[in-house]
């Protein structure tokens, strides 16, 4: 039987295992060579017969394993980074040692689902040995928990995981639950070392994430984590090899293999756990760790890390680059992903952003806090060396999975000057799924990958790539790379060109549609907020051609409308439907929805109008209406649709009529991001995302809707900056209303009955004059 991996439990022969790109490098010369010798198809392994059903105490011992007795090892994990090795290694032992080895991969990224743990199920009881990595969730430890219980003989090894799987953990005489329990913190005992060895790695573990100050020059956690790896060798040296202690000698060393999971190292770890805790194999050899960078900068066409800026400037530009700071794009990528050859899709975005003409800076991060990545690689002299920051690596920014200290990433990239972007790695779904649903991400990946960088700041979260059901490795997704690489190079441009040569468009609403809604936003006094802005622009450079007055800029939108094409706004460009097909991609998709172009909204039947003004370097263009009666919200739910020919002629012209180098949507809100489409994780097939094309879009949203601004950022890919809801005071009558009121209080209190005709028959002409 092959190599299963978990949710999909798919079955793959050799041609599929590890099965690497041409021309792909390895770090590992060794995989290299025994993958070329690699040439022939075969089985690798059987299933063994169940026999956890009789106590292991009592039964016959297991025959030592050899060639043509079938070896099971099962493995629950979380991430991409180990599928790859975890092949090769099943592949490598197979050839070099006949062990008829199967590895079973579940990946826990994500609850399983009934079918995927019922394969887990016959999994567990027909291995020698389970590993439990990485695996975090409620869910998948509680039923993980309760399926090793059902089997005490089989060997489990937890690494980094919740308590209660730690706590299972029981290799040969070693069991941490029984080790636990015991008393005494006498040293020279099994459970004195696992104590003092515990705490130790949880000190070094909680550096690992850094100081929590938001001080610039606050200590990072990386030295402090990379010597974890450094003192491993001489703590095992100090342990001796008899009963437990050996056990817990092997448990090191295993976790030394994990914490760097080159391909030799993941090879060496199954092999080590084999050689320990399957009979008969004793005999075997295993190389000790070998140990890659803690931190460094990678590129796909070097040979090997860099493990300073200085040297990787001098390869780079010696290479026809340059690290201009205005030039340069900062990216922050897994360490495990590097190490362990998992970087194909990390290799295509580097090379797409470098396609549009820009550099690179591709550095390792410990995810947990990618400050100090920054601050090596990114800074310095206090100035930044990038113009854009893009992490790879999803988690905060500081603090990675396990906890969150905006404040001190907000700080830092403040100083640094430097925009945050977060791409999403399918590494919990595979891209089938992603691509097949219409929520998009699921719930996991959407928290750990987009809602927290949110927290920091991050925008941008495009999907570059992921798993799929055939692969052992992400792979990227070719369009979104180049999606990704284009719209960086928007945003850098507006950093880099003269502002005088920057064209902007700005984008009003009218909701509902009429003449008389022309710049509606909740919250917001539209053609005054329009006046300040406009003036702004031009006293920081851009060339801008003010109004006189906020009335004077609503008569210039105002104007020249054609009430025969059913026009609210002036006319400022009429766009044939042979220019439309040239320049939109998907005219098709939209002619199936609404019919041939151009349409009866914003048409006046054979040309698309483009509604709007144009104001030297700066374009005011109005926001078609939706196409569709009510709420626009409710398209974020269509399971069809798309818009109408206007909405998307706006748009296309907007960035390859006018060529504006970005959009800025003016007040709270429109219709963009609630177009048909993934709710968040969008693909190329929808249409905010089609909509907004390579534009970078600012939208001036009110802070108090956070939920659709939400919306904008995800779906729309928004920068966006926050206005304050107006004072409100009780303003109280005025005028007659207020006469009335002194009238009404005064009949009111009046005894008098004389009074009271007088003052009944004055209400009654108050009201008159009042229309009442």
């Amino acid at each position: 039987m092959g190599l299963r991996r978990g949710r999909a439990n798919l079955r793959a022969g050799r041609r599929d295992a590890g099965a690497a790109p041409r021309n792909e490098r390895s770090f590992d010369p060794v995989d290299d060579r025994q993958a070329a010798r690699s040439k022939r198809t075969r089985s690798l392994g059987r299933r063994r017969i169940d026999v956890e059903q009789t106590p292991r105490s009592i039964r016959k011992p297991r025959r030592p394993t050899g060639r043509g007795d079938g070896l099971k090892i099962t493995v629950f994990y979380v991430g991409s980074s180990l599928p790859a090795p975890l092949t090769r290694a099943e592949r490598d032992l197979n050839e070099k040692h006949k062990l008829g080895l199967e590895l079973a991969l579940h990946n826990c990224g994500s609850s399983l689902s009934e079918k995927a743990w019922s394969e887990a199920a016959r999994d567990v009881p027909s291995s020698e040995i389970v590993f439990i990595i990485h695996v975090t969730d409620q869910d998948n430890a509680s039923r993980l928990v309760d399926a090793i219980a059902s089997h005490p003989s089989i060997t489990v090894i937890a690494i980094n995981c919740m308590p209660e799987l730690m706590r299972r953990t029981r290799m040969g005489k070693l069991d941490f639950s029984a080790l636990m329990k015991s008393r005494g913190d006498d040293e020279s005992t099994p459970a004195g070392v696992m104590r003092r060895l515990g705490t130790w790695m949880a000190e070094t573990m909680r550096a690992r994430k850094g100081s929590s100050s938001s001080k610039k020059k606050a200590p990072g956690g990386v030295a402090k984590y990379s010597k974890l790896i450094q003192r491993l060798p001489a703590i095992l040296k100090l342990v001796p090899r008899a009963g437990k202690l050996g056990d817990i000698k092997n448990y090191i060393l295993l976790y030394s293999y994990f914490l760097q999971p080159t391909p030799n190292n993941i090879r060496s770890m199954i092999l080590f756990a084999i050689k320990h805790y399957v009979p008969g194999q004793d005999r075997l050899r295993v190389r000790p760790p070998e140990t890659k960078p803690s931190e460094g900068i990678y590129h796909p066409d070097a040979d090997d890390l860099f493990e300073s800026l200085p040297l990787y400037r001098k390869w780079y530009e010696g290479r026809g680059r340059k690290l201009r700071p205005t030039n340069t794009v900062g990216l922050l990528l897994m360490r495990p992903q590097i190490i362990s050859n998992s970087r194909r899709h990390y290799d295509r975005l580097i090379r797409a952003i470098e396609d549009e003409g820009l550099s690179v800076i591709p550095a390792l991060s410990t995810f947990m806090d990618n400050r100090d990545a920054c601050r090596s690689y990114f800074v310095s002299a206090d100035k930044p060396l990038v113009s854009q920051v893009v992490s790879l690596t999803g988690f905060s920014f500081v603090g990675g999975p396990a906890s969150n200290d905006s404040d001190a990433a907000v700080e830092f990239l403040k100083e640094m000057n430097a925009p945050l972007r977060s791409m999403v790695s399918l590494d919990t779904q595979t891209i089938e799924s992603w691509e097949a649903g219409r929520l998009g991400l699921n719930p996991v990946q959407s928290a750990m990958q987009v809602a927290i960088p949110e927290i920091d700041g991050a925008t941008e979260p495009f999907v570059y790539g992921g798993m799929t059901s055939a692969a052992s490795e992400p792979i990227p997704l070719e369009d979104r790379c180049t999606r990704i690489a284009r719209r960086l190079s928007r945003w850098n441009r507006l950093q880099t060109e003269s502002r005088e040569s920057l064209r902007i468009a700005l984008v009003i609403f009218c909701f509902p549609p009429g003449k008389g809604n022309i710049g509606t936003a909740a919250d917001l006094d539209v053609f005054p907020s329009l006046i300040e802005i406009l003036g702004q622009l031009q006293r920081d450079g851009y060339r801008v051609d003010v109004p006189s007055s906020a009335d004077a800029l609503r008569e210039m939108v105002l104007e020249g409308f054609d009430d025969g094409a059913n026009s609210v706004a002036h006319i400022a460009y009429r766009m044939n439907v042979d220019e439309y097909r040239s320049l939109c991609p998907y005219v098709e998709n939209i002619e199936a929805e609404w019919g041939p172009a151009p349409g009866r909204i914003n048409s006046n039947g054979r040309e698309i109008l483009i509604q709007g003004i144009e104001l030297g370097n700066v374009f005011i263009a109005v926001q078609p209406t939706f196409g569709y009666e009510g709420d626009p919200m409710r398209l974020l739910n269509a399971e069809s649709g798309a818009p109408h020919h206007g909405f998307m002629g706006l748009y296309t012209y907007l960035e390859k009529g006018w060529k504006a180098d970005a959009v800025i949507h003016v007040g709270t809100h429109g219709s963009l991001e609630f177009m048909p489409g993934k709710q968040v994780g969008l693909s190329s097939g929808c249409w905010p995302d089609r909509l907004i094309g390579e534009l970078p879009n600012i939208y001036i949203y009110s802070v108090n809707n956070p939920s659709e601004g939400t919306i904008a950022r995800r779906r729309s890919y928004a920068e966006l900056i926050s206005y304050l809801t107006p004072p409100v005071e009780n303003a109280g009558l005025y005028r007659g209303l207020a006469e009335l009121k002194e009238m009404l209080n005064a009949y009111r209190q009046s005894v008098n009955e004389h009074d009271r005709i007088q003052l009944f028959d004055a209400i009654q002409e108050q009201a008159a004059v009042l229309n009442l």
